[in-house]
């Protein structure tokens, strides 16, 4: 290591894939190969990259199967639909770009990407290399990682809607959302629960009432210390006999709630930081072989712009250029089947109401 702070970004593959496939529309390639969640992923690579501009790359899956959570609580998202054919071709077909990219890939049986991160993040502070040589940024689509924050060192970078509008929490922003910081969001889920995942938390307890115990008590143990000493102080913190009920009967299930929620960092995982630097590995050739594969000649231009290999004037996610390329091309009609797939995604992040790019008004 040098002197200089290096750079290494942590990729959420799952959640961003998964938030991708939702966002696009289901563009295909000429053979038939679903590609939308792909598109978006690979986009979203590219603007990473352009972004962040990382030393080193690292990408995290989850597997299929039961995870620790399953086996610890039968409902784990248990309300969620089944994986839809398209998106688990998708996933699979995700590690071919991210093996273009020379990325590497981490995943665990039993465990799923949040806790490869998490993992990440606590090897990082145990080996040789510290977090005051290392900035860590987690790319992801999921708010959990938020747990992960830690002062301007270990830092989540996440989609708030769509694959372009996007957000650097450290944690201040953690602070600044939520009222309190970052570790205490176990704490929040274990009060609060979270529909999406199935963990129920305190019945009757909503997310206001959970952020007020939290800000004037701190974690769920803290709060039921103090609940036992003496219930007066809740009073006087405005919290309302019928909630100090529901603490007393729900004590066990806060507890679990807050174990289901919080993020693992003991995967049995051998991570090593790469050798090179990310740019010193990447092989151009690869990359634009996968993207002419999957039909996405214009990204491969954009890439290779980026790199500084190429003339050809980058296409940046942004609103204003998105509208004024697809302008563009909806006056001229000259574009190619690819390129009217990736004007579609133009239009849909536009518009999501939208999904014909030829359609004049949007």
């Amino acid at each position: 290591m040098t002197d200089k702070k290096k750079r290494l970004v942590l990729l959420d593959a799952h959640a961003i894939i998964h938030r991708a496939y939702h966002a696009l529309p289901d563009f295909a390639t000429a053979k038939g190969e679903p590609t939308g969640g792909l598109y978006g992923l690979a986009a979203m690579l590219i603007k990473l990259i352009a972004d962040l501009k990382p030393d080193y790359l690292v990408a995290a899956y989850d597997l299929p199967g039961p995870t620790h959570r399953h086996v610890a609580y039968e409902g784990y998202k248990a309300q969620r639909p089944k994986a839809e054919g398209n998106l688990i071709n998708q996933l699979k077909r995700s590690r071919d770009i991210f093996a273009a990219f020379n990325i590497p890939i981490y995943d665990c049986p039993g465990f799923e990407a949040d806790d490869i991160l998490g993992t990440i993040v606590q090897k990082l502070q145990v080996i040789s290399y510290t977090l005051q040589e290392i900035e860590i940024i987690i790319a992801s689509g999921d708010m959990d990682t938020l747990q992960l924050v830690s002062g301007d060192k270990v830092l989540v970078f996440t989609l708030r809607k769509g694959i372009s509008d996007t957000i650097l929490y450290d944690e201040k922003k953690v602070l600044e959302r939520f009222g309190f910081g970052p570790k205490l969001l176990p704490d929040y889920k274990g009060l609060a629960g979270d529909p999406s995942d199935n963990i129920i938390g305190v019945s009757g307890i909503g997310e206001k009432t959970a952020t007020n115990l939290i800000v004037n008590f701190g974690a769920i143990e803290e709060i039921y210390e103090k609940l036992r000493q003496d219930k007066k102080v809740f009073a006087e913190a405005g919290i309302k006999p019928r909630i100090i009920e529901l603490l007393e009967k729900n004590e066990e299930e806060a507890l679990f709630s807050k174990t289901l929620a919080t993020i693992r960092t003991d995967a049995p995982i051998d991570f090593k930081l790469p050798a090179q630097n990310w740019r010193q590995s990447v092989d151009l050739g690869k990359v634009k072989r996968i993207f002419n594969e999957l039909e996405f000649r214009t990204l491969g231009a954009r890439f290779e712009q980026m790199l500084g290999g190429s003339k050809i004037p980058a296409r940046p996610l942004g609103e204003a250029s998105l509208a004024a390329e697809a302008s563009i091309a909806l006056k001229t009609d000259k574009f190619s089947r690819e390129e009217e797939i990736e004007l579609g995604v133009m239009v849909w992040l536009l518009n999501s109401a939208k999904t014909d790019p030829k359609q004049r008004k949007f």
